[in-house]
């Protein structure tokens, strides 16, 4: 049996999974464009790409344990109701670390 704590919780994963589809297939049409065209779909700067995915992967994970952390110490200090208080700062986490992507890319 679904409780009500549980309903936005699943709210927000199936956005994601629709996001991700999204997503997944617009790149998968992109790629099918650019091998019609004759052109190749290993971009010149791959390199770079794949050093900036890694960067923003790691303040992202960095962001979200950090997220984890305080969602524990508020749950646990606060009279909050723990999965408020985990996704709340699971959230809120995720926006702080991808505007500190965006700053560090933006100084790039």
């Amino acid at each position: 049996m679904i409780t009500f704590w549980q309903i936005p919780f699943m709210v927000s994963i199936i956005t994601c999974a629709v996001v991700l589809a999204y997503y997944l297939k617009n790149q998968h049409k992109e790629k099918i464009e650019l091998i019609k065209k004759g052109e190749s779909i290993v971009f010149q700067d791959a390199l770079e790409q794949m050093r900036l995915n890694s960067l923003s992967r790691g303040i992202i994970a960095i962001a979200l344990a950090l997220g984890v952390v305080s969602g524990y110490l508020l749950v646990h200090y606060t009279v909050i109701i723990p999965i408020v208080g985990y996704i709340t700062m699971l959230f809120l986490s995720f926006g702080i670390g991808s505007l500190i992507f965006y700053r560090v890319i933006k100084n790039d």
